[in-house]
């Protein structure tokens, strides 16, 4: 019997481990959902790419070939959240050993008496400045000697660390003293992995590039290792999500790590993105909220691409998806500050013990968002969720009534608090990417995911003016739709410090200076080196060069792609978009010139539905239920997504149950189905 080429996108979250197989074939997709294993994430990962295989081997009486796991990891981001890092020593240039500390004179507080800085994956200790110079240009002031090379290597011999970060001054521009000190490193200490900055992030700005090598390196150690383990143990071939939105091979992740910090929310992006443009939305919001937390991102035609994130409170300046993300998932646990006042998150129960309602809590029960939908019947007590989990109400109304105790509400007030308190933040969160960016978030549709994200999105909606939500098929598992759904993606970058005059740069002057077509042809060939290296096929070469742009005398650029339209007059209309103005007359500034290399994506087949043969009853597909308010109840149906066929409306309120979600549908506002099964809502009559 022929073996059938299976891919299998997994991603590991805070609380669930989602898994989808794609035959390959045209076929339906399989589904599956596990507990996630915080303490060792490849545990589940392991067990649920088991069980998808047995499951799929069940339904079509055939083994499968040997899978290609498409991965989204975790495991980079909690260790650095969770300060579980490896003992790291950082290289510098001598009088600059302290510049991770300095950082910038950003205030995430504003208004804080006292601000506290984010803890370092660093121990000063461990920081050794090494005696050389480079300038700006390259060109070297003082050598490094051989003496000062076997100096450094015998003062990092004698730390016991496992990792190293050199990141010399201006490496960006000359890379030959970082050179000779990383061949002597790996050489004299061979089980200690070297991050070394011009082979990571070859540009300017000495803190971001001094904090992202960091990062790469403190990371280093924990990734090699559950990275190879993984491939060991897997049935099949493994490629890993980067935060840029495409997959790379084991080799490249374990070489720079930190590429992958935002792995799992990349690939939520790229799936809620494919499934906005199947639905025939070119604007979308997309908004992912799982157990511990939100990501959301705003895709205005494209994904959004950045270098400018964070992890920890440290800078990551490397190619990624533009994601923002808050402290408010299912898990996020509601609480009093000391002025009184309700408050939701960042801090969360995660997967274990969960909410109060999962039944794994010992007492005092901390109440949570989850406990909240639980008590106000959004959340159906007896369906079982992954893991055999059924949801206990007595628990979660207890959680809630003592936090409601403590507010001086009623449980049922208290509870509805929480969840508006929760979508404050999601509101926020969702502002941030849109509004402050010079995007009205009117013009765009929201997409929910995640299993708590369709609880939540009509009333994100509502609080924004935005007038239509996409809900996508197995919303749940999206993320790992987007895993199905990317493509091998290499990201590229060189430093260019090049100013031109508005005569220089326009009319396509700009793409062809000489110090930008150098650095694009360079980028081209190492572009080339990998995707050949991987046998992929020329003619499926995707090159995507984009140049970072400022006006003379800025400090912060913006990206503009270099293909057939005029770089100079694509950053001008960008610049006027978000920040009101352009400058007609300025010299335009070219930092950095980036290379995106992949493939065409291979995103898998989406169902179809049939149209309803008959005439539509809600009493024939749905049971009637009570949602509470404080004050009385509200009478609303519950409907199991599986019975919906295309070109169903109904009216809420609603609750959509599913595999792997739930969607509220609030009175007012109108559901339909499209013919490839996703939930329209939208607001009935009027502005909503």
């Amino acid at each position: 019997m022929p073996q059938a080429e299976v891919r299998i996108g997994v991603d590991t979250g805070g609380t669930f481990t989602d898994l989808l197989l794609d035959a390959g074939d045209g076929s339906a997709l399989v589904a599956h959902k596990l507990l996630s294993t915080p303490s060792d994430p490849s545990q589940a990962v392991l067990s649920g790419v088991q069980e998808i295989l047995a499951k799929w081997a069940t339904v079509r009486a055939e083994q499968p070939g040997r899978p290609v796991v498409v991965h989204g990891s975790t495991v980079a981001t909690n260790a650095l959240l969770e300060c579980r890092t490896a003992r790291t020593a950082f290289v510098t240039t001598k009088g600059f050993e302290d510049t991770l500390w300095i950082g910038r004179q950003d205030r995430p507080e504003l208004f804080a008496l006292e601000p506290e800085k984010h803890s370092l994956p660093l121990s000063r200790e461990c920081v050794v400045g090494v005696d050389e110079r480079v300038a700006h240009d390259g060109a070297v002031l003082r050598e490094l000697s051989t003496g000062e090379v076997e100096r450094v290597v015998g003062l990092i011999r004698g730390m016991g660390v496992e990792s190293v970060a050199v990141s010399l001054l201006h490496c960006y521009a000359n890379p030959a003293h970082e050179e000779m000190l990383a061949k002597r490193l790996r050489r004299e200490l061979p089980g200690v992995h070297v991050t070394v900055a011009h082979e990571l992030l070859p540009e300017f700005r000495e803190y971001e590039r001094a904090a992202t090598c960091l990062v790469n390196a403190a990371v280093a150690p924990l990734m090699v290792r559950y990275v190879a383990g993984l491939e060991a143990a897997l049935p099949g071939a493994l490629r890993v999500m980067s935060s840029a939105g495409g997959t790379l091979p084991p080799e490249a992740v374990l070489r720079a790590p930190a590429l992958t910090v935002l792995s799992g929310p990349a690939g939520g992006v790229i799936g809620a993105w494919a499934q906005a443009q199947a639905g025939g939305e070119q604007r979308a919001v997309t908004f992912d909220m799982g157990g511990t937390s939100t990501d959301v991102a705003l895709c205005d035609g494209a994904l959004p691409a950045t270098t400018r994130s964070a992890v920890a409170g440290l800078p990551l300046a490397h190619g990624m998806l533009d994601i923002h993300t808050v402290g408010a998932g299912g898990g996020s646990v509601a609480w009093v500050d000391a002025g009184g006042a309700l408050r939701v998150g960042p801090q969360s129960t995660g997967a274990d013990p969960g909410p109060a309602c999962y039944g794994r809590q010992m007492p005092p029960l901390v109440p949570t968002v989850t406990d909240a939908h639980v008590v106000l019947g959004h959340l159906h007590p007896g369906a079982p969720l992954a893991g055999g989990l059924i949801l206990d109400a007595h628990l979660a109304e207890d959680a809630v009534g003592g936090l409601a105790a403590e507010c001086g509400l009623g449980t049922l007030e208290c509870a509805a608090g929480v969840l508006r308190v929760a979508e404050a933040t999601m509101a926020r969160a969702i502002q941030h990417v849109s509004l402050e960016r010079g995007h009205d978030p009117r013009e765009f549709t929201l997409v929910p995911f995640g299993g708590a994200g369709g609880l939540h999105a009509a009333r994100l909606a509502e609080l924004l003016g935005m007038r239509r939500v996409l809900v996508p098929w197995q919303p749940g598992l999206l993320s790992a739709l987007g895993m199905l759904a990317s493509a091998p993606l290499y990201t590229f970058s060189q430093a260019v410090l090049a100013r031109l005059e508005p005569s220089e740069a326009a009319g396509g002057g700009l793409a062809e200076h000489p110090a930008v077509r150098k650095a694009r042809e360079s980028l081209v060939a190492m572009a080339r080196m990998a995707l050949a290296a991987e046998g992929i096929p020329e003619e499926e070469w995707l090159l995507a060069p984009a140049v970072d742009l400022r006006y003379a005398g800025q400090s912060h650029e913006t990206a503009v792609p270099l293909d057939d339209r005029d770089p100079a007059e694509e950053f001008a209309r960008r610049h006027q978009q978000l920040y009101g103005y352009r400058d007609e007359g300025g010299a335009v500034e070219v930092t950095a010139v980036r290379l995106a290399a992949g493939t065409h994506p291979r995103p898998p087949a989406m169902p179809e539905l049939a149209p309803r043969d008959g005439q539509l009853s809600v009493e024939a597909i749905g049971e009637p239920v009570m949602l509470h308010r404080a004050g009385g109840g509200l009478h609303a149906w519950r409907v199991q997504r599986d019975a919906l066929c295309a070109g169903d409306t109904l009216p809420g309120p609603l609750i959509v149950t599913e595999y792997s979600a739930t969607t509220l549908v609030p009175r007012g506002w109108r559901l339909s189905v499209n013919a490839i099964a996703q939930l329209v809502v939208e607001p009935m009559k009027g502005e909503p």
